[in-house]
């Protein structure tokens, strides 16, 4: 559905159009293109992580899984394949032969008053963004709005809210005007400072949690089981949570007391299952390896378990098993009720592309894998490795601001200013800076990281991505001397 559309969108972003905005060579991209076209469809196109790059971040994804699809990929070997867990398995072939778990939470009941961010909801401009993820941005302005209507407190798991998102100072001023400020953490933060509780939780190495389906192509399942007893009067988040429900008396839904009966009954009482789990952490079966597109396997699977041969199509494939979460169930690539609510993205556009905002560099961040997040920095042994993150900057913008490694600069545009430390490297571009995540922390009981460092969230843009409502993790920034 949608290739005329998509044609159209598409007609003048050429090789040579993307080179002007990328410094991307046009005969490097038509290389690329070729190469992967090439070796289609055993190659995927990776959308990957941390990509809220631009406002322009839902078309590029959106255009990446389209690229994918054009080549045919989706259920094919060395292509993208849907993940198929024990039911999926059951249903093939007619017969329950491996475990299924069920959700012991399932009697939990949504409240029918509408949500603050309107994720979901028919006439919000977030009703793309599934109610579990919802839209970080709009706790504090709906705090202090009052609009859709007055809140009073807040609970945060595990989640440093003033390092992490965009407008930090009106995050700290919604936190200021709520009665109530629970914070449940496995380490203090800067939004934990700020809380009228603290409830500590236990880390992944002290705690038991729940199964989880980890289908690929073959079923399987997976349990996280605690290495050590909590050090210190620590719970998990289960025990947590039902807890407050006991003390505060609206426990009425649940039917499980602790982590061991809600595994229990997630295994539907299949002890076997639980205690494979708790020696192992991981159960897997051996079935036949199955794409649903690759006839020589679909009839390797039909051999084993020959009831499944009822859904296979008259080219040996299991077309009709391919089930997108789209209206039609099929891969669109022009997507009505997305044009219908936001003009112009029903395809592909060239909106939202810039990151400067009229500002001399763009300022990106990303991970280093000695610090979770914006969580770890405080941690003495991890803090030890690494105490703060200076800004990258090329030799030649070093040479043309007049700086040197180590120097101190304030980084600044409309949105907020920062001090940030210098560090000179090849590595990259002279138009761009960048930073590591999770420092800039301005909490005095913070001691090692009080004050050190640059917190990017000062400095974002607060106002989300169309459709499905992004933070962006780039933005315009000029450099100030000190």
């Amino acid at each position: 559905m949608g290739l005329e559309e998509l044609r159209q969108s598409v007609k003048d972003t050429t090789p040579l159009w993307q080179e002007a905005i990328t410094g991307i060579k046009a005969d490097k991209v038509e290389r690329i293109a070729n190469e992967i076209y090439a070796a289609a469809p055993a190659v995927v196109i990776d959308w990957g992580h941390k990509t809220t790059t631009a406002k322009a971040e839902y078309v590029r994804t959106r255009a990446i899984a389209i690229a994918n699809a054009l080549m045919g990929n989706v259920e094919k070997k060395g292509g993208i394949y849907f993940s198929k867990d024990s039911k999926t398995f059951n249903a093939l072939c007619k017969e329950d032969l491996f475990p299924t778990i069920s959700n012991p939470d399932k009697g939990f009941k949504i409240p029918k008053t509408a949500r603050i961010d309107g994720c979901g909801e028919e006439g919000s401009e977030n009703f793309f963004v599934p109610r579990k993820h919802g839209v970080l941005m709009q706790i504090a302005p709906t705090i202090l709005s009052e609009k859709p209507y007055p809140v009073k407190g807040w609970v945060s798991t595990r989640f440093n809210h003033l390092i992490n998102v965009a407008g930090v100072d009106k995050s700290v001023e919604a936190i200021k005007k709520l009665d109530f400020v629970l914070a449940i953490d496995v380490y203090m933060s800067d939004f934990a400072c700020l809380a009228d509780v603290i409830l500590p939780e236990s880390t992944y190495l002290e705690r038991d949690e729940s199964i989880q389906n980890k289908g690929g192509t073959a079923p399987g399942f997976v349990m996280r089981n605690k290495a050590v007893e909590p050090v210190g009067d620590t719970k998990c988040g289960y025990e947590i949570f039902r807890e407050l429900a006991r003390v505060m008396k609206i426990d009425q839904d649940y039917t499980w007391n602790n982590i061991d009966e809600y595994r229990m009954q997630q295994a539907k009482g299949n002890a076997e299952l639980i205690a494979n789990l708790i020696k192992n952490g991981y159960v897997s079966y051996k079935v036949p390896k199955l794409y649903y597109r690759e006839p020589k396997l679909v009839a390797k699977f039909i051999d084993k378990y020959p009831a499944a041969a009822e859904f296979v199509d008259e080219n040996g494939e299991m077309s009709s098993q391919m089930k997108f979460k789209t209206p039609s169930g099929k891969i669109e690539l022009f997507a009505p009720k997305v044009e219908e609510l936001f003009a112009g993205y029903g395809c592909l556009n060239t909106e939202g592309m810039d990151v400067f905002g009229g500002h001399k560099y763009c300022l990106m961040t990303g991970k280093t894998a000695l610090h979770t997040n914006g969580h770890t920095q405080n941690v003495k042994i991890l803090n030890d490795m690494m105490s703060e993150s200076p800004v990258w900057i090329s030799p030649a913008s070093a040479k043309a601001e007049g700086l040197k490694t180590g120097d101190i600069v304030r980084l600044k545009n409309k949105f907020g200013e920062q001090k940030a430390k210098i560090f000179v490297t090849q590595g990259i571009r002279d138009d761009c800076l960048f930073l590591y995540h999770g420092f800039g922390h301005v909490s005095p009981g913070l001691k090692r990281t009080n004050g050190i460092g640059t917190n990017q969230s000062v400095l974002l843009d607060p106002a989300a991505g169309p459709v499905v409502s992004t933070m962006v993790t780039n933005v315009g920034v000029d450099i100030v001397k000190i």
